[in-house]
């Protein structure tokens, strides 16, 4: 458990027990949990983000792909005329090998950072409008308080509470229109 949790947890705990008993008298205030990667992973807009994502990762594969071929290429030929070509030609070779080596390395971790990042922004994005989803439900179905299944420690919950199936419907709702 975080130290976050472990100083807001009993925080919560203490705060639910001074509530006035006849506002707990009111209503049953139910508990839920939703499992936000599931969420996130299961929503129509989280799968389009997702292809998304994929064919872009293979393009840019694939890319790189052909430049370290081209690399390979030019790395047989010298191997293969390196003793017929001149001291300065095969210099000259030997150097433009070791800078398309740089640039291949140098653009693969830029793809990465580039992914990385957009997947970061898709993620950021999809997980703010699911919050807003959830604060909706859980003030629409009464509940007192939501936890996220992931980040919560939560041990054990009976499916009963899982809001993570409405969720992922109201979303898809949502971004359907």
């Amino acid at each position: 458990m975080t130290i976050r949790w472990k100083v807001l947890f009993p925080t919560i705990l203490l705060s639910l027990s001074l509530l006035p008993p006849a506002l707990m008298a009111e209503e049953p205030k139910k508990i839920g949990f939703v499992d936000m990667q599931r969420a996130l992973n299961e929503s129509a807009e989280g799968k389009r983000a997702l292809n998304e994502l994929k064919s872009l990762m293979e393009e840019k594969k694939t890319s790189l792909e052909q430049e370290k071929e081209v690399i390979e290429k030019k790395k047989e030929e010298l191997d293969n005329q390196g003793l017929l070509l001149n001291e300065a030609t095969r210099l000259e070779r030997e150097e433009e090998i070791r800078r398309l080596e740089r640039d291949h390395s140098r653009r693969f971790s830029d793809t990465k950072d580039e992914l990385a990042g957009l997947e970061g922004k898709y993620t950021g994005l999809i997980r703010t409008e699911l919050l807003e989803v959830v604060n909706a439900l859980g003030k629409e179905m009464n509940y007192l308080l939501v936890l996220e299944k992931q980040f919560s420690a939560i041990l054990y919950a009976p499916d009963s509470i899982d809001m993570t199936d409405i969720v992922i419907q109201r979303f898809d709702e949502i971004k359907s229109r």
